[in-house]
């Protein structure tokens, strides 16, 4: 089942509804009539609600492209960092393909040399100064989740190639080689309710009120006083809500 995108949705409603309004107060203002006012305003709300679902649902697509890329790459930097040494070079001859051996504690393949290093902290210089010493007439080239500044410019002087956890995540994703399960899926998930109470605390509490006071009093001056109404109601609530959770959260 498809999961509801509540946020596409309410941004779209809000949208549409904020053009309504406008639309309507702007029409009824200059025509003098309600009716053409609500015409204008309920095209302009499909409209301008139309716009914004495609405009954030696009939005929303790459974004969520972009952050899910970057959880499987903070993944893959965690599952490398506690794999095997074994394991780690089993992997990259893979990824070398036919003509790649191991030799020690890296991988040739072609001229190249290649070194790995992950772990959690970046690659420091001495790391770097370890594949310095190691006598070989090719190219080297060093594989690490991050690396320091001053290793990446002492690698740069010895004409060593860094390739971060970029680089190693669109290799691996390329030749479809990334893991099927990282040894760490991360932290625990938190509940719905605790999300919700995060977000209600005491500093939410003053402007929802005189919020909902205002537009309560606004009722009594419109065309459309269940509106205000309801909204204002709605916010003096989440104003009585916001200091309820503020002290659960404080317990």
């Amino acid at each position: 089942m498809k999961r509801l995108n509540l946020p596409l949705i309410l941004d779209t409603v809000f949208a549409g509804v904020c053009a309504f309004l406008l639309f309507f107060t702007a029409v009824r203002f200059y025509t003098k009539s309600a009716a053409a006012g609500l015409v204008f305003g309920i095209l302009a709300l499909l409209l301008f609600g139309a716009l914004a679902y495609v405009y954030i649902s696009r939005k929303q697509n790459k974004n969520l492209l972009l952050s899910r890329d970057e959880k499987n790459k903070k993944l893959l930097s965690l599952h490398l960092s506690l794999s095997t040494d074994t394991y780690i070079k089993k992997l990259f001859k893979s990824l070398f393909g036919e003509g790649a051996r191991i030799s020690g504690q890296k991988v040739l393949y072609g001229e190249t040399a290649n070194f790995f290093n992950f772990k959690m902290q970046p690659l420091s210089e001495d790391d770097v100064a370890r594949v310095i010493k190691y006598r070989f007439d090719g190219k080297k080239r060093i594989f690490c989740a991050k690396a320091s500044p001053e290793a990446a410019a002492l690698a740069a002087n010895f004409l060593i190639e860094i390739t971060g956890i970029d680089g190693v995540y669109s290799a691996l994703k390329d030749k479809e080689l990334l893991p099927e399960k990282y040894v760490y899926e991360g932290a625990k998930k938190i509940r719905f309710f605790d999300r919700i109470k995060v977000r209600f605390n005491r500093r939410l509490a003053a402007p929802l009120f005189w919020s909902g006071l205002g537009l309560l009093f606004l009722s009594y001056f419109t065309f459309f006083p269940i509106y205000y109404i309801v909204s204002g109601s709605i916010m003096l609530i989440l104003s009585s809500v916001s200091l309820v959770f503020s002290h659960a959260t404080q317990r």
